[in-house]
């Protein structure tokens, strides 16, 4: 359950610090300070996608090592493959396209709740 616990803690950071991404020009005409705004759309999407990243090298990690009692091959190749989608999906992303930027954001949301169905399933086969 930590192994858990400790992904979707890391996920929902990536997922914080991009949410800003697709509205910068809006908290640039309020004045709100986000994080984009500061370090700008290129660094806040490759932070995210690299805070994700560690997250899914961490559950390969986790099931190599730790987590022995569920479907290990399961497990990890179901990781694998969404690392791989992550960054096949991040490489077409259009920074300067609101539209592209709010379709991935939605699709990291995917994935999130994707792990919930992941770790059960990989428990119970």
């Amino acid at each position: 359950m930590w192994t858990l616990t400790l992904f979707i803690l890391l996920f929902t950071v990536a997922i914080a610090i991009f949410k800003d991404v697709p509205d910068l020009e809006g908290d640039r005409q309020y004045n709100i300070n986000t994080f984009t705004l500061v370090i700008g759309k290129p660094a806040v999407f490759n932070l995210s996608r690299g805070v994700i990243t560690v997250c899914y090298f961490g559950m390969i990690a986790a099931g190599l090592f730790w987590l022995t009692s569920l479907n290990v091959s399961f497990f990890i190749t179901s990781h694998l493959i969404l690392l791989v989608l992550l960054w096949w999906r991040s490489r077409d992303v259009n920074l300067e396209e609101k539209n592209a930027i709010a379709d991935f954001y939605q699709f990291i949301w995917q994935l999130f709740f994707l792990e919930y169905l992941l770790f059960p399933i990989a428990c119970f086969i």
